[in-house]
């Protein structure tokens, strides 16, 4: 009598589980969830001039915390010398940011929505999407310059404002949804990078 009972456990769980995993496949293809990330000081933080130290202070017990993971880039809205090009950036990303929007892509369409100029955007997605397979839409201000003075309207990206949402660290950005749709997120600074 266990073992029936065991594998009708097993069974209703094996077939749940296929079940929930079907319904999210057709949700995220006839009808998805948009996920717009901000960068700066929400996924990301970048620190220019480049910090004198390579050294992250560890503030952390023991020293068993996990590595902070940057890159150093050019980002042409700080003074850098073009005939050497050194760069003049460095960015952290936020610990799990990038495992978050990898995670989400199962059940989401992902999108970048930031006030950062084109070369900077491509800069980082260089980094967190090489292959271009987690956003599907990118906006920046080079396509969209309101995005400075009137925040991030979501219909630029997609129709189904009933099925979007942006994570951003500042909330003034979900002005053009009458801050709707708008979820805040704690500002990933350089005081928060050295925390880490």
């Amino acid at each position: 009598m266990t073992s029936q009972f065991l594998g009708y456990v097993r069974r209703t769980v094996i077939g749940g589980t296929t079940g929930i995993a079907g319904y999210s496949t057709y949700k995220v293809n006839t009808n998805p969830l948009h996920i717009f990330w901000d960068l700066d000081h929400t996924i990301l933080c970048s620190i220019s001039p480049l910090p004198e130290s390579d050294e992250i202070k560890d503030q952390r017990a023991f020293g068993f915390a996990p590595t902070l993971r940057y890159f150093d880039q050019i980002d042409d809205d700080f003074p850098f010398d073009p005939q050497t090009p050194t760069p003049n950036t460095r960015t952290y990303f936020r610990p799990g940011a990038r495992l978050t929007i990898w995670l989400c892509s199962f059940f989401a369409t992902n999108h970048v929505y930031t006030a950062a100029q084109r070369t900077y955007t491509e800069n980082i997605l260089k980094q967190i999407d090489p292959d271009r397979k987690l956003f599907h839409i990118v906006i920046h201000r080079d396509d969209y310059p309101q995005i400075v003075k009137e925040g991030k309207d979501l219909k630029i990206g997609t129709s189904q404002m009933e099925r979007a949402i942006l994570f951003d660290d500042r909330t003034s950005n979900f002005k053009p949804q009458h801050y709707q749709n708008g979820v805040g997120v704690l500002p990933f600074t350089p005081t928060r990078v050295e925390q880490c």
